[in-house]
């Protein structure tokens, strides 16, 4: 339908994108902001569509909010030059203010060009950021592929898991998912301090981690790689890495110095997920969506949790509770790892429940009066930045706990192997990890904790410094 209004919209949004995105890349003295790493392999798909029309054309970029997934999309419109049509437009912006769809958007553009989709003799560069307004963003993907080669678009949306339910297989096969997961401590500490990381390093070390025929080799591999490791670590201040725990996983954070503006605004995005995305894809009424925030608060103080005792403590029914949790899940602030076994046999201990970030749980443990309060929670903090690590890292693979006493935090499945992988600040015995390695036939086992590089022939076992691990 022809809208008036909304053509003067795009209008606008032509001529003032550049300026206006030009504030999401650069500091008010005109200074470039550094770019992820993600940025560049987003950006040789651009230019090899550009050069040889090449796929994939329909890139979907989820992640949680606060990510950086509006300032990597105006990075991208930026980069853009020479003789190429691109629009960038806020889809929830345009949705809310002129009540349309994409169709309604892409059918006043071409009134406004003059030119069907499918007449454009040169390349068109959509970047629409937020596409998930839109309930019907997959179709219009499918439709926007089909109706010409000349097309590419660059969208962003809320977690993979929710955007992945979305779309059947025959809009899978046109559209290529790029997660954008939180920040690693080598790119935290390139974007914060400048300072290089070591080529290849998070790649050899996923390798040599996972790859690996047994703990001997995952050793040796190690070894190898050690002198380069405590040369990186040399100038870095001790500090810093509790820094990065706190706040350092979201990229817009490193801009900031004062704690309690970071914390705010981490807070900010934890209220907009609750409020505005999870209410898109789940009815809850206003009264179940006020609690959700009283449910990451006494998550954020245990690690296992029971939905008996939980549904008890917030008066909420068991199954209004799982359904909360599993839009906490889907949205992307909280990993649900099961108990090992359970897709075998009744097993009766509690999930447990990490955030996908631990900036996340230390905006609410910050509330918790303590000068020691970073030390209290060290052990939940480090479970999340491992799992953080873990799903980044590993693209096929499922993720378990030892749910008895004693047993090890996670227990991680691939198609060939069990590996075994326990988590400490403080220094582990090799023993810690034998029962569980023993009950589920382990290929090998790893101890990540502030120990030294050790290897243990008679345990299977390799023990990884926390320093190496953070460089994945």
């Amino acid at each position: 339908m022809k809208n008036k209004e909304l053509q003067n919209y795009i209008q606008a949004q032509i001529s003032q994108s550049q300026k206006r995105l030009e504030s999401l890349s650069f500091s008010l003295e005109g200074k470039s902001f550094f770019k992820r790493n993600i940025f560049y392999d987003l950006n040789d798909l651009l230019n090899n569509f550009l050069k040889k029309r090449s796929e994939p054309r329909i890139i979907v970029m989820p992640g949680l909010r606060g990510m950086g997934k509006t300032t990597l999309l105006a990075q991208l419109y930026l980069s853009l030059k020479g003789d190429v049509n691109k629009l960038y437009l806020s889809v929830e912006e345009a949705i809310k203010r002129f009540d349309v769809n994409l169709w309604d958007i892409i059918e006043n553009y071409e009134e406004l060009t003059g030119k069907h989709i499918e007449q454009l003799d040169k390349s068109l560069i959509l970047f629409l950021d937020e596409i998930h307004y839109d309930k019907k963003w997959a179709f219009f993907l499918k439709s926007m592929y089909d109706r010409s080669r000349n097309i590419m678009i660059f969208c962003t949306g809320s977690s993979a898991l929710l955007l992945k339910e979305q779309i059947d297989a025959d809009v899978a096969r046109r559209v290529y998912f790029v997660d954008i997961n939180p920040v690693h401590f080598s790119e935290y500490m390139l974007l914060k301090h400048g300072k290089s990381p070591i080529k290849n390093i998070g790649e050899d070390l996923k390798n040599i981690l996972f790859l690996s025929k047994n703990a001997k080799e995952i050793w040796g591999g190690l070894k190898k790689n050690e002198a380069k490791i405590k040369n990186y670590w040399l100038d870095v201040d001790k500090f810093e890495f509790e820094k990065y725990i706190k706040f350092g996983t979201f990229p817009f954070t490193l801009r900031i110095e004062n704690e309690a503006i970071a914390l705010d605004f981490i807070s900010q995005i934890i209220n907009k997920v609750i409020y505005a995305d999870i209410p898109q894809f789940y009815s809850f009424e206003i009264e179940t969506l006020n609690r959700i925030d009283k449910v990451l608060y006494l998550i954020s103080d245990t690690l296992g949790v029971s939905l008996l005792k939980l549904s008890e403590a917030l008066e909420i029914k068991p199954d209004t509770l799982r359904l909360i949790l599993k839009s906490l899940e889907t949205s992307g602030i909280i990993s649900r790892v099961s108990p090992f076994g359970a897709h075998f046999k009744q097993v009766k201990k509690p999930s447990k429940y990490l955030f996908s970030t631990p900036s996340l749980r230390f905006s609410y443990l910050s509330s918790k009066e303590s000068n020691l309060l970073f030390e209290n929670y060290k052990g939940g903090l480090l479970e999340d930045i491992v799992c953080m690590y873990l799903k980044s890292a590993l693209k096929h693979f499922s993720l378990n706990y030892d749910a008895r006493e004693g047993g090890a935090d996670f227990v991680i499945s691939t198609l060939n192997r069990r590996i075994v992988l326990e988590v400490s600040f403080k220094e582990k015995s090799c023993k810690q990890v034998a029962e569980t390695s023993q009950r589920i036939k382990s290929s090998y086992n790893l101890i990540v904790s502030n120990n030294d590089l050790e290897y243990s022939e008679d345990f299977n076992t390799v023990k990884i410094p926390l320093k190496y691990f953070l460089l994945m």
